[in-house]
């Protein structure tokens, strides 16, 4: 092998050295440029390391014999490859739980001195780890760029950036598959709220991330609802949010400077015409807690009085579906007919094809009363015990909830079963409250420095530890 040889290139084929040329030098189409060579050194380490794996992955697949595969010996039943397909699954779902893995992921700059994260995302596509939080009457939004050079996305204070400050109080972020940010605010010093979006650059084929010019800053728009959560659209051409307020649900659809509000109906007496419609300082009997995107096309809101309902914007018509046990404090979906809905100390599942109200139509939902029925859920989660701010998220890929306790530990729970999964993660106490729990899927990953298996971003104060096989 030649040695490297500081400022040449040695060319393979020619089996000579060649100077490499500062790029405003080298004539156009230069093979020795330092883009050029810079270029062809990735494109040889990729080359290796798919190498690596094809010889790793051929080295260590066990393959069956193929007298397992006769129908006359039965083997399939007695090696256990005929369980029951929600068997298979919560039988994963422990086997990778075990082998979970702490990582400190980054830690961001404090600003103000005593900053806690409160929301955490990571762009799959350019890595960009996205961060909000407050202090006292105080909010920001940080992000931080992704070392690409390295194996893996690895992060640093260096490359981080502060979106935003402001004296508001950041209630929910969320990022669209589009590449745009939502930042929803509220409780200013007016009382007034405002939706702040903004293009999120990706990396540039030299690895370089570029704000677009017509992105300075973010787009504002001001609203006169309190503003609780969001959540982004998974498919389409433009970006779309659901946006839960005080008044009710909205949507948010657009790019650049142009962006649609549109606030979407209520059903009987949720709606705000209706007599029975209560409001309270900056929030309502149908104020929206929670949002989640069933489909393209349908979202389900969780209301502070118990409430689940369907919007379909299809029709543009809503219905009440659910009664949760408490207020719903968040909604994750499982697929198009389960989600995963929490509220004060219950976490539940439900199935919306098999939801009767047990209070019938005409009855108002009371979760503080006693004698308030809820809908019979589908799952269970017995032994959750959520800390006072609740959070959790879900991972279909892996059949897991995963869960912030009330002893600063991570709780998971099998999606088949509803009984509690023991792992690393589960035995580990964190010395600051757990403020946030992400799921990352690694269906679809399209950037190879990112994480190759699923894996769980957790935060406590400014820290953000990746959790991982």
């Amino acid at each position: 092998m030649a040695a490297d040889i500081p400022g040449f290139y040695f060319d393979q084929e020619k089996k000579k050295y060649f100077k490499i040329q500062a790029n405003h030098v080298a004539p156009p189409g230069s093979q020795y440029s330092k883009e050029s060579v810079k270029r062809k050194r990735k494109d040889k380490e990729k080359h290796e390391k798919r190498v690596q794996i094809k010889q790793r992955e051929a080295r260590e697949t066990v393959h069956k014999a193929d007298f397992l595969h006769h129908p006359l010996l039965g083997a399939y039943r007695e090696i256990g490859s005929h369980l029951r397909a929600t068997a298979r699954l919560d039988q994963q779902a422990h086997v990778y739980a075990s082998q979970l893995r702490r990582k400190k992921l980054h830690q961001f700059e404090p600003f103000p001195k005593d900053y806690s994260i409160r929301h955490v995302l990571r762009n799959p596509r350019s890595g960009i780890l996205i961060a909000s939080g407050h202090h006292g009457g105080s909010s920001s939004a940080s992000i931080c760029f992704p070392d690409s050079d390295e194996e893996q996305w690895t992060y640093d204070r260096t490359m981080e950036r502060m979106l935003f400050k402001d004296n508001f109080r950041l209630s929910s972020i969320s990022l669209s598959h589009t590449g745009y940010l939502l930042a929803t605010m509220d409780s200013g010093p007016e009382g007034d709220s405002y939706l702040a979006t903004r293009m999120l650059p990706d990396p540039d084929e030299a690895g370089d991330y570029r704000w677009p010019n017509f992105f300075a800053h973010p787009i504002r728009i001001n609203t006169t609802s309190s503003m609780w959560c969001s959540a982004a659209c998974p498919t389409g051409n433009k970006a779309l949010f659901a946006i839960g307020t005080s008044d009710g649900l909205h949507t948010l659809e657009g790019f650049g400077s142009h962006w649609t509000l549109s606030q979407k109906p209520f059903s009987g007496e949720l709606s705000a015409d209706s007599p029975n419609f209560r409001r309270h300082g900056n929030s309502s009997h149908a104020s929206v807690n929670a949002v989640e995107w069933l489909s393209s096309d349908v979202i389900a809101s969780g209301l502070r009085n118990s409430t689940i309902f369907l919007h379909d914007l299809r029709s543009g018509g809503s219905a009440a579906r659910l009664k949760h046990p408490h207020s719903v404090s968040k909604i994750r979906k499982v697929d198009e007919y389960r989600m995963v809905v929490g509220g004060y100390n219950s976490l539940q599942m439900y199935d919306i094809r098999f939801a009767p109200d047990p209070d019938g139509k005409g009855k108002k939902p009371k979760p503080k009363d006693w004698r308030h029925s809820s809908t019979r859920p589908y799952l269970t989660f017995p032994d959750y015990s959520p800390d006072v701010i609740p959070d959790f998220d879900v991972s279909t890929e892996l059949s897991l909830v995963a869960s912030a306790s009330d002893d600063r530990k991570i709780q998971l729970f099998s999606l088949q079963t509803g009984t509690a999964v023991a792992s690393p993660l589960s035995k580990y106490r964190y010395s600051d409250p757990i403020t946030c729990v992400c799921f990352e899927s690694s269906e679809g990953q399209l950037n190879r420095h990112g994480p190759q298996t699923p894996s769980l971003l957790v935060c406590a104060k400014a820290t953000v530890d990746q959790w991982i096989w």
